[in-house]
């Protein structure tokens, strides 16, 4: 039997490679380990480029979750991975700077983190994939009640190699005088904009944000309102949720990509979508129910469940208990197990973790 001609090897290679999971890095970290030749490929800008836009969306490689400080001399919020093995197991290395007495992670998106650092009061923006970070001053009309969200900020980009690219940060907060505004913070200027504000009565909650297109929302009173920023109006809205009892929502992409929202009861998982209706008015309405009674263990039908977060882009809601975090891909339905402990709130990392980014290098191979 004839050999295969070695260009026809070479493109059943790259194709093997292509279609690795990007939800998976430490496979990319074993096909280097092959032999030289797939190291090459493995490391090649050109094929990398084409590996991300190939799979289009960042894989959810973790979370960051915040810790509580009645145990602990310091916040330091711990990152837990959602693939295993990990090249970053069991956490991405920190920032090489003298860490404040305790920090906070307030959302992720586009690859970055932004945290709020105490003793002093800054903020900071942090690549885990690259280790790049910048710290800079928080606002000078900083409130009790606030929180902030990270975006890129390159036009028309598609958020597969934004790494290193210009960012913007939007704050947002509560004052005493029932008014809420917004700034944002530009990496290329290193200055805050100008103020917008709104008459609002309802505290912002230091919880992530959701992007919906040109707008970011923010939770405020425990799910009681909803503070909407359009980004490029540098506008600011109100928005009331569904119709609640006392269940505590969190916001969420909806099944057709505008807002949504989700609450948990009677063990179920009630998602709402905000849609125009025929008279041109917003309005909400129940779009899914997700029972959750399967997850409950036996021996405890009653188990209490709570909403801790949602990843965007690959609609995943994460659900918190006694007994551990789960996340239910709301397009499959697929439901994982992530970790023993129950947690309130979790931030999602979404990234592509490629040679040509990340802090990980592949070793060199044994010989062919």
């Amino acid at each position: 039997m004839a050999a295969a001609a070695p260009e026809l090897v070479d493109d059943m290679t790259y194709e093997i490679l292509l279609h690795i999971p990007p939800d998976d890095p430490a496979s990319l970290v074993r096909a280097s380990l092959v032999c030289k030749r797939w190291r090459q490929l493995l490391t090649d800008p050109a094929f990398l480029r084409r590996y991300r836009a190939f799979h289009r969306t960042p894989p959810m490689l973790g979370f960051i979750h915040n810790v509580d400080h009645s145990s602990n001399s310091s916040y330091i919020p711990r990152f837990v991975a959602t693939t295993s093995p990990s090249p970053f197991y069991p956490d991405f290395p920190p920032p090489s700077i003298e860490f404040p007495t305790y920090w906070w992670a307030l959302d992720c998106r586009h690859g970055r983190l932004l945290l709020q650092l105490f003793n002093p009061i800054d903020l900071m923006v942090w690549d885990p994939t690259t280790g790049d970070h910048r710290i800079f001053p928080q606002p000078p009309y900083l409130d009790f009640y606030c929180t902030g969200a990270v975006l890129c900020a390159t036009r028309g980009c598609r958020h597969v190699d934004c790494h290193g690219g210009p960012y913007l940060v939007v704050f947002v907060g509560t004052g005493e005088d029932d008014h809420s505004w917004a700034c944002v913070y530009s990496s290329e200027t290193g200055e805050w904009s100008s103020q917008a504000s709104i008459a609002f009565d309802s505290y912002v909650e230091m919880l992530p944000g959701l992007l919906v297109q040109d707008t970011l929302y923010f939770r405020c009173e425990r799910g009681k309102r909803i503070l909407g920023y359009d980004i490029g109006r540098h506008e600011l809205s109100e928005i009331d949720p569904p119709p609640l009892g006392h269940e505590v929502g969190i916001l969420m992409e909806s099944g057709y990509g505008g807002l949504g929202f989700a609450t948990v009861e009677d063990c179920s998982i009630l998602l709402w979508s905000r849609y125009v209706g025929d008279d041109g008015i917003e309005e909400w309405k129940k779009s899914w129910v997700i029972g959750l009674d399967f997850l409950n263990p036996v021996g405890n039908p009653s188990l209490s469940w709570e909403l801790a977060g949602f990843a965007e882009g690959v609609h995943t809601i994460f659900i918190s208990s006694e007994i551990g975090v789960f996340t239910i891909e709301l397009k499959s339905g697929q439901v994982k197990k992530l970790c023993e402990e129950g947690y309130y709130t979790v931030v999602p990392y979404m990234s592509f973790y490629t040679s040509d980014i990340a802090i990980w290098r592949p070793e060199e191979p044994a010989e062919d």
